[in-house]
């Protein structure tokens, strides 16, 4: 299995190892197989042993599709016997593999991030306080990104950030506080015209998990919703709601991962973890072929926003990322130490987590 990287920078090759034969003479020739039309291409001048890749061989070889397995495998002759080798799987473009030489493309870097700086740039990137409005380099979203509330749309809620006055973009709530499930549209969003709630994190009390929840005037605690507006679920053909539909750098095709993927994403890649400290930020570095392989996918340890208070904890230490799966009035997430890798954590979702988007090659 081999990773390519997304900017040429790598240069990997290809080998298919024979053990010698006294004066036989080895003719090798490399093809291209299409695992769909199961037709197979000679590669033309690919006669040794070894197929060399760079940029421009990548794009020789026709793979110019990010996020989309090619297959290549060789033949040799020596005399009157021949050899196939193994198929190798190549890929190209920033994303994680699968179980059975799969892939799965995933977006460069978390929503609210900066889209555009490359797996290098984003390892070695320190976070800083003058990024950031407050002075608190927790609050720079250049690598860390955004905190979503589990369900909800890009609303401006989900921005990592302080306001001017110094305090966070929320709404407080306490008992006998608005009645947000009342201020819903027909979506199951915060409308736009209820200035109390829309664009704030909502924080909850404990006993609450969901952010539509909402305290009823005796003090009880209304159950969470039907699990009908949700990303991974939508109702009444509802797409939208998918933060990552909506991401401008994004396109179309793109959504919260289910929690399915994430397990696969963890089980199937070597995780390294790079202690940012000084020198860059703090996460997991995701390596497709091994310890010794190049990095496809960098996971930030992001933190997350606390439904109590609606403050940032753990970051530059710990990693939550959303699934679209649900588990009761909760939801799944990806959460990590810098030692280990949960990959079904039930979060409320009222909590603020990172969301990584991924999409399939279509």
């Amino acid at each position: 299995f081999l990773w390519l990287g997304t900017n040429g920078e790598l240069t990997d090759t290809l080998s298919f190892e024979l053990a010698a034969v006294d004066k036989t003479k080895f003719i090798y020739q490399w093809y291209k197989h299409d695992p769909k039309t199961l037709l197979s291409t000679a590669i033309a001048g690919a006669t040794s042993d070894t197929l060399f890749f760079n940029d421009s061989k990548r794009v020789s070889y026709g793979i110019t599709d990010e996020g989309k397995v090619y297959q290549f495998y060789c033949v040799v002759v020596g005399g009157s016997q021949y050899g196939i080798s193994d198929t190798a799987r190549v890929v190209y473009g920033t994303g994680a593999r699968l179980a059975n030489g799969g892939w799965i493309k995933v977006a460069n870097a978390n929503l609210g991030a900066k889209q555009d700086l490359s797996l290098d740039d984003q390892i070695d990137y320190k976070p800083s306080a003058e990024t950031s409005t407050v002075g608190d380099k927790a609050y720079d979203p250049t690598v860390y990104g955004d905190w979503y509330e589990w369900g909800r749309e890009k609303d401006g809620h989900q921005e990592r950030r302080v306001l001017a006055s110094g305090t966070v973009n929320i709404y407080l709530d306490a008992a006998g506080g608005v009645e947000t499930s009342k201020l819903n549209d027909e979506d199951g969003q915060i409308k736009s015209s209820e200035t109390t709630l829309y664009g704030k994190f909502i924080q909850r009390n404990v006993g609450m998990n969901d952010w539509r929840q909402y305290p009823e005037k005796d003090g009880n605690f209304a159950s969470a919703p039907a699990n009908a507006w949700t990303w991974g679920n939508p109702v009444k053909g509802i797409t939208d709601l998918d933060p990552c539909k909506s991401d401008p750098e994004l396109g179309s095709n793109w959504r919260v991962p289910t929690q399915a993927e994430w397990a696969q994403i963890a089980s199937n890649n070597t995780w390294i973890w790079h202690d940012g400290g000084a020198n860059g930020t703090s996460g997991y570095q995701l390596r497709p072929g091994g310890t010794n392989k190049p990095t496809s996918l960098f996971l930030p340890a992001a933190g997350c926003r606390t439904r109590n208070g609606g403050v940032q904890i753990y970051v530059g230490y710990l990693g939550y990322y959303w699934s679209s799966a649900v588990t009761g009035p909760n939801s799944y997430s990806l959460y990590y130490t810098s030692g280990s890798i949960n990959v079904a954590y039930t979060n409320h979702r009222t909590s603020g987590l990172a969301v990584r988007c991924v999409s399939e090659y279509d």
